[in-house]
Parts: structure tokens; C-alpha cells; sequence
């Protein structure tokens, strides 16, 4: 068998993978395979896919995808053939298809020489190139071990924007203890803090050994300082890796230096980038010396031929331009979203926004204003920065036989080429990183907030619940548009936006009719929020007859409960059991009489577990008095109409007990008139049958509702002797003992 069979067959496999219900052919059918075996195999196919469907819920497993990604999920089979064919060559053919693949990347993003590595946890190169950094500033680390760093421990610098379990696999994958890895945020004010813990780790004896900062992440679209970071990485010679969106960005713009380096290494994540699924990571490095990159297995020998052809295929059939106008695309889109979101004041845009745009709001601009005034001042102090490199250079010298960094190729190559570059660069020109931070990440995370008076009156989980129902509303109305919602600390439940995560790629006309929806939401938003403060106080006037009651994860106008007379009390949770009854019994029917007029009124429960009536969202004209009003009036409504039917059910079962003891009167009297004889056994017969008893009868009784007494009724009751009732029964004639004439007067 050879390649184009197993490429072939793979994506013969894809092909009948995504019909459902159709007969799977043979597809690895040769002269050397059997009937047998193939039937076996088709077996075996036929129950993976069950369990798949199984999985998904009767979707089409492939659904949707192109010639490219099933070229590339095919390319997995050419993988296994290459590790199977060639073992002993396997590493020459990756090196090959890796380096291709290196210098379309680096041609494309317009980066300077470099290695790639590609790997299948995120993870995997960024403690490769730490260990890289132990090897060069620690000789003895590859014989000592971690005796070697016990004078000088490193220091590594985390930003909360990166992968989130960066900072654990590092600890765990390198045995470090946790006061070596610090998340530290880069931006703003903890710039500055940051700063400062690097002058405590050289005055400590540590040695900062990396930093890692995002330049666009893929969760909340917020960017580290990136010119900060660079130029603090430059001052305290620490190795500088960055991830995110915005590396996809050197390709959209003309740089006067391609040679000029943005950072040391880049983690590039091409299954967002590329919509490819089962692409590797991919990290650029700087050269370095080929001793330490084998002694890191950073070299392309050891990639895995699964990371490497994969990637290889999808490369070759792409061009550039189809990749920059995906690019392209994608920040058009995210442009277009922020453009708008600027102009609507009650819209928090919470990622990045260029210095290019606008704020819509003066806190926003304050910001802006106090990060530029933070840059300069950095810019200030670093160009002071004889002293700290000289303080570093101290204390790595003070580790046995360690190499001086004026001596080590990673810093001629790498600081020393940034800088003269830099140098170079006229006034009027931009830097990579100064690029970068004018560039709009394609995350664009907002939040819906009142206005600023109106902040204090909503509480937090009142925020997140409008932005949950927001989101849901928009996700329902513009399917094409995916939204998430996501939780940033100290700022609540918030809406992201990313064309990478849309099923597919999104239009322009997707994106406007998003945003007319979005506008229509906004207003019923603002409408809800600006009606609760007239529900308050109507509530407040209501004289203890309503109750305004708290609704966690309802984003309506709120809820409401009537209180009947007899438990009015502003708090509820200590009302006995029964009145508890009579409040859910009495709000129970109070939605059920609303629904019958109109369906926007529902059952809720609050926090004390009673029930209520909920409002749900509403719009400006709504008309929010008249619907307290129509809740005050139909629940004194039927607590009046239940006192009534309290009052008539003690009245009847009144009436009921005065007949009762009537009839019981009557009874005893006709006993003593009849005589006691009779009415014991066989004595009874006797005179019975001497002297037969006279047919008597006994009026009913019935209870007028008008005036609540009882009165004779004209229904005569007769006894029947026990003979004739069992053969009424036997003859199914007269299902009753007794035997009532009525007559043609009515019942009251």
C-alpha cells in the first residue's frame, strides 16, 4: 500500500463518515485483504460511528467541513504511515516539512529568522524554553539539578491574560515551587508593580528569568502594555514570550524593518486562527546555540510527525492571501462592532480598544490618559538602565562557572540587535509592539450598565442577570452572530464577541442585522431599568398591600406579591406556616386570574420560598402604575371573594350541625313513641307482627343561603324495609337504602 492509497482511503473514510444512513463501502479493500477482514472492519466502523451519533444527538458527525480541513484531518493517516514506513528516517522527512512550514510563517508575519515548534499541548514549549533559559544561565543545571539555582532562584513573570493553567503546568512540569511563578498583571497602575518586584528580585538575588505577556487573549480581548513589557524585558534581560491574537496582525501591516523583533518567542494558536480543527500550537523562537535546543528537545527533529504533517498540508493549501483576508475579515468585523459600541453610552466595552478610537466616555479617556502618562514615565526610567543590568550580571556571576550574558549568542542575537535597531528607526516610525497596541484584537468583550446615577440602585447580580438575558435574547435572534458570556472579576457577567468562534465565519450584513437587533434589545433594557424605580415606588405608597420581592436570575421589571389582610408584615420569613399557605395559595390564583388576560404575567418564587407575581421586560409606553394597579385590584378581588366563601362554608357546616342534631332529636323522640320493645331482637318481631307500626316518615331539612337557617324541606324520607333494599340491589333498581320524593318546590 502506498501513500496516495493510505491518503486516499483516509479521505474516502471522511467522505462516507458524514452520510448518515448510507452503505460503507470497502474502503482499505486490496488483493492481500480478505472479504472477512473487511467485513469486520466495516463492523467496527459501523459501531464507532453509533457511538459518536450517540454523543452528538443524531447530528451529522461532519458536517460543514471543506477540502482543506478534510485534507488535513486525512494527512493523520500519512502521519501513522510515515512513523510506520520510515522510523529510521522519520525525524529527516519532519525536519523537512517543518522548516517549510517555519519559513511561510515567519514570511508571512514578517518576523525575522527563527525556529519553529510545533506541539499539541499549549503548554509544551513555554517550559521547553524555560528549560532552555535554566541551561544557559545555570551551566551546572544540567548536572546539579536544582542544587544549582538554590544562591540564585529564577523568577518567572505570568500575565493573568495568558492560558490559565500556564502558571500550574509550569510549577508542576519543572518542579518549581510557587514563589518562582508570579501573575502579575501588565498593564496600567500594576505596571508599575511589576517593576518594582523586579528591582526586589535583584536586590533579593533572584534572577528574572521570563516573561510571559498576552498580546490579545482569546478570552476577554484585553492586551498586556506590550511596549512596557518589552522594554522591561530589555532592562532586566528576561527572555519575553507572547500569545494572542495580535501576532496574526504582523501580517496586515507594513513594517520598515522586518529584521526588528517584537518579542523572543511566539505562541501562535492556528486552530482559532486558521478554523482548522486537530492543527497544532506552534511556537517561533530566536536562534540560539543548537546545544540548547537539543538539551530542551526544542530542535524540529523532535516534533511529532502527527504535529508536523498536519500542519504541512495545511499550509501548502493556503496562500497567504487567503490567510490575510481571513485575518482581514476578522478585524473589519470586530472594527465595525466597537465603532458602534462607543456610541451607546450605556455599553461598557471591556477588551481592548485602540488609542485610534474614540471613548465614549470620560472614564474611559481618564484611562487612556493615565496608561500613556505610565508609559513615559517608564520610557524615563528605562533609558537609566546601566545600574540594573550591571546588578543582574552581579548576581549570575555569583553562580559557579555560569556564563555572562555579554558573552551568550541568545543576547547578541536577540537584546542587542532590538536595540540598535530601535536606534535606527526614525522618529516618525513605529515600533512592533507601538503597532500592536494601535491594532483591534478580533475579541470584543462589552457589558450593558445603566447609566452612572442609576449603578447604586441596580445590584450586581441585577447586572448579571440583564446581561444574561441579553445575550440569550441576541443568540436567538441573529443565529449567524455567536455570543458568549463570560465572567470577569470585579466587573460581573459580560458578552464576547469573536468571529474565530462563530460556526461560520460572519458577514458584514450578519454583523448589521446583529446590531439592529442589538439596538431594539437596549431599548427595552433601558426601559426595564428606568420602570423599576416607578415600581418601587408605587410599592412604597401601596399601603402594605404589595410587596416588592427579590428575584435572583429574573431580568424583568421584578416581582410582586399581594398580602392578604390578616398577614400583612414586612417580614414574611417569620409568618406562621399557615399564613405562608394562604400568601402562596392566594398569589397561585392571583397569576392564574392575570394569565387570562394577559400571558406576560408569570408564577415566581423569592428567596423566602413564597410565591409571587412576576413582571417580565417592558418598553418605554408600558404604563407600569396601571399594572400595579391591576395586581393591587384583582387580589383584593379575591381575597374578598375567598372571605366570602370562608363565611358561607362556616355557615353551611353550622347548618349542617343544627340538622344533624334535629334529626337526631327526631329520632329519639320516634324511638320512644314506638316503644323499646320493638327495637330489640326477636322481641321486635313479635310485636311487630301483632301489632304492625305505622308508616311514618321524616322531612328533610335544607339550608337557606339568604338568611343561613335551616328549614323543613318538602323531601320525605321513608325506611325501607331490608328485604326490599337487597332485591333492589340484586336487581341493580335502587342503588340506595333510602327512597326520597321530591317535589316540585326548588332548593335554596
Amino acid at each position: 500500500m502506498d501513500i496516495e492509497e493510505v491518503y486516499e482511503s483516509s479521505k474516502e473514510l471522511l467522505n462516507a463518515s458524514g452520510k448518515e444512513g448510507s452503505d460503507t463501502e470497502p474502503i482499505l479493500e486490496t488483493e492481500e485483504i480478505g472479504s472477512t477482514s473487511v467485513k469486520n472492519a466495516n463492523e467496527v466502523l459501523t459501531k464507532f460511528r453509533a457511538i459518536i451519533a450517540e454523543y452528538l444527538q443524531g447530528d451529522t458527525v461532519l458536517d460543514g467541513l471543506d477540502d482543506v480541513t478534510k485534507g488535513v484531518l486525512g494527512s493523520y493517516s500519512l502521519a501513522g504511515y510515515l512513523d510506520y514506513a520510515i522510523p529510521s528516517g522519520k525525524e529527516i522527512v519532519v525536519t523537512k516539512l517543518l522548516q517549510h512550514c517555519c519559513f511561510q510563517l515567519q514570511d508571512f508575519l514578517r518576523v525575522s529568522d527563527g525556529i519553529c515548534y510545533a506541539h499539541e499541548e499549549a503548554t509544551t514549549a513555554v517550559v521547553q524554553l524555560i528549560q532552555m533559559q535554566l541551561l544557559n544561565l545555570y551551566p551546572k543545571y544540567s548536572t546539579q539539578g536544582y542544587e544549582a539555582l538554590y544562591s540564585c532562584p529564577p523568577t518567572i513573570y505570568i500575565s493573568p491574560l495568558c492560558i490559565p493553567s500556564l502558571a500550574n503546568a509550569v510549577c508542576k512540569k519543572l518542579g518549581f515551587p510557587s514563589s518562582c511563578v508570579k501573575v502579575m498583571k501588565m498593564n496600567g497602575h500594576d505596571l508599575k508593580k511589576m517593576e518594582k518586584s523586579l528591582q526586589e528580585d535583584l536586590a533579593a538575588k533572584r534572577v528574572p528569568l521570563m516573561i510571559i505577556a498576552s498580546c490579545g487573549s482569546h478570552h476577554s480581548g484585553q492586551v498586556d502594555n506590550l511596549v512596557g513589557v518589552s522594554q522591561l524585558s530589555q532592562r532586566f534581560n528576561a527572555w519575553l514570550h507572547l500569545e494572542g491574537h495580535l501576532i496574526s496582525h504582523l501580517s496586515l501591516h507594513d513594517q520598515p524593518k522586518k529584521t526588528l523583533q517584537v518579542a523572543d518567542s511566539l505562541h501562535l494558536d492556528l486552530r482559532q486562527l486558521l478554523g482548522i480543527p486537530s492543527l497544532p500550537y506552534v511556537t517561533m523562537y530566536r536562534h540560539c546555540e543548537i546545544a540548547l535546543q537539543r538539551a530542551a528537545y526544542l530542535t524540529p527533529s523532535h516534533c511529532s510527525p502527527f504535529s508536523v504533517v498536519p500542519l504541512w498540508f495545511a499550509l501548502q493549501n493556503l496562500d497567504s492571501t487567503t490567510i490575510s483576508n481571513r485575518f482581514r475579515s476578522a478585524v473589519e468585523l470586530s472594527r465595525m462592532l466597537i465603532n458602534r459600541l462607543v456610541t451607546i453610552p450605556n455599553i461598557q466595552i471591556m477588551s481592548h480598544v485602540p488609542k485610534t478610537i474614540k471613548p465614549s466616555s470620560s472614564t474611559e479617556l481618564k484611562d487612556t490618559l493615565t496608561e500613556d502618562l505610565e508609559s513615559v514615565q517608564l520610557g524615563e526610567v528605562v533609558d537609566s538602565k546601566g545600574e540594573e543590568i550591571s546588578e543582574v550580571r552581579k548576581i549570575v556571576e555569583e553562580i559557579g562557572d555560569l556564563l555572562e550574558r555579554n558573552e551568550s549568542p541568545m543576547e547578541d542575537d536577540g537584546v542587542t540587535n532590538v536595540r540598535d535597531d530601535d536606534a535606527e528607526l526614525c522618529d516618525n516610525e513605529k515600533t512592533k509592539p507601538e503597532v500592536l497596541m494601535d491594532s483591534i484584537v478580533p475579541v470584543v468583550v462589552f457589558q450593558y450598565r445603566p447609566k452612572a446615577k442609576e449603578i447604586g440602585e441596580c445590584p450586581g447580580n441585577l447586572l448579571d442577570d440583564l446581561n444574561l438575558w441579553l445575550v440569550q435574547v441576541l443568540e436567538r435572534a441573529c443565529e449567524e452572530i455567536h455570543m458568549d458570556i463570560i465572567d470577569i472579576d470585579d466587573s460581573g457577567y459580560a458578552l464576547r464577541f469573536s468571529p474565530y468562534d462563530c460556526k461560520s465565519f460572519p458577514t458584514v450584513d450578519n454583523l448589521q442585522k446583529f446590531l439592529e437587533n442589538l439596538d431594539q434589545q437596549l431599548e427595552i433594557l433601558n426601559a426595564t431599568v428606568d420602570h423599576k424605580k416607578t415600581l418601587n415606588k408605587i410599592i412604597e405608597v401601596s399601603g402594605g398591600e404589595l410587596q416588592l420581592v427579590e428575584l435572583p436570575g429574573w431580568a424583568g421589571l421584578g416581582g410582586v406579591r399581594y398580602l392578604p389582610a390578616a398577614w400583612r408584615s414586612n417580614n414574611t420569613e417569620q409568618l406562621p406556616d399557615q399564613g405562608k399557605e394562604e400568601i402562596n395559595r392566594i398569589n397561585r390564583e392571583l397569576v392564574a386570574k392575570l394569565k387570562e388576560t394577559d400571558s406576560a404575567f408569570s408564577l415566581g418564587e423569592g428567596r423566602d420560598g413564597l410565591s409571587c407575581v412576576r413582571f417580565g421586560m417592558v418598553v418605554a409606553i408600558t404604563d407600569v402604575e396601571a399594572l400595579a394597579n391591576l395586581v393591587r385590584q384583582t387580589g383584593l378581588d379575591l381575597e374578598a371573594s375567598t372571605l366570602a366563601l370562608e363565611t358561607m362554608a362556616v355557615m353551611i357546616r353550622k347548618g349542617i350541625e343544627e340538622a344533624q342534631a334535629e334529626l337526631q332529636r327526631e329520632t329519639e323522640e320516634k324511638l320512644w313513641q314506638e316503644g323499646l320493645l320493638r327495637h330489640i331482637p326477636v322481641v321486635g318481631s313479635l310485636v311487630n307482627y301483632f301489632s304492625p307500626p305505622q308508616k311514618t316518615s321524616i322531612k328533610g331539612r335544607c339550608l337557606n343561603l339568604q338568611n343561613g337557617r335551616i328549614e323543613k324541606s318538602d323531601v320525605m324520607i321513608h325506611s325501607v324495609p331490608v328485604e326490599e333494599a337487597s332485591d333492589a340491589l340484586d336487581n341493580q333498581e335502587m342503588p340506595l337504602v333510602a327512597n326520597e320524593e321530591i317535589n316540585d318546590a326548588p332548593h335554596e
